[in-house]
């Protein structure tokens, strides 16, 4: 089999399956639109430069492919194949869905659902790595939690941490985990909760900072934050 690419300048030009013989076997590149598990065999529709290809089988190499990554589309006999995944959005890029403050104090009474913090739609699949911080002192417990809705609402996963039962003392809270979804569009809810006289702090009894800082976050730096990110 021949494998024909042309690469004109920094972007790829393709050769379509029907400009060649069947004995030819065509390199194209795509974008995964949507990846189905049936029976136990992996497919995909993948987004073209003339269109979408429904249905493509996938090997052994595209395990674990999902929605927006860049692959590669062989076809030979006119039958076409995802074969490689070449890049993936999200990975060491932005998060999905980030949140942060900055405020400092002691949480007012939440009602019993907890404190709704932010509210977002992502489009996502696969394991999502689950984030979450805060600086606290006295006495009690802090909790964060993300509610992941599908288009109608219905709840499709559900990850919540608190943070370990204080008795005075300031601590730098930090938990994460993961849950794993469907590709498809959610609404991500963020809530807060809290038990006993727990507050939010900055610094430490000392002046020391508390605050987390990085690119996204500032150089001030936050008291609080919560992030997804595709695993």
């Amino acid at each position: 089999m021949q494998s024909n690419l042309i690469r004109a300048g920094n972007r790829l030009a393709e050769i379509m399956p029907s400009q060649v013989g069947a004995e030819a076997t065509i390199t194209r590149i795509g974008t995964i639109n949507t990846v189905y598990d049936t029976g136990g065999y992996w497919t995909a529709d993948v987004d073209m430069s003339g269109g979408t290809l429904m249905g493509l089988q996938m090997t052994t190499d595209c395990v674990g492919a999902r929605a927006g990554d860049r692959c590669v589309v062989e076809t030979y006999a006119k039958v076409a194949i995802v074969t490689g995944i070449l890049a993936r959005p999200g990975c060491g890029c932005s998060p999905l869905f980030e949140w942060s403050s900055t405020w400092s104090g002691t949480p007012a009474t939440e009602p019993e659902s907890g404190y709704l913090e932010k509210t977002a739609t992502v489009t996502c699949g696969g394991l999502i790595l689950c984030e979450v911080a805060a600086a606290i002192s006295g006495t009690g417990e802090y909790n964060m939690a993300f509610d992941f809705l599908d288009a109608n609402g219905e709840r499709k996963a559900y990850w919540c941490s608190t943070s370990p039962q204080k008795n005075g003392g300031t601590l730098r809270w930090v938990a994460s985990g993961s849950v794993r979804l469907p590709y498809g569009s959610y609404t991500v809810k963020l809530t807060t909760f809290h038990w006993g006289t727990v507050s939010i702090v900055g610094n430490d009894s000392s002046g020391n900072s508390l605050r987390w800082r990085d690119a996204s976050l500032g150089v001030e730096g936050v008291s609080r934050y919560a992030r997804l990110r595709m695993a």
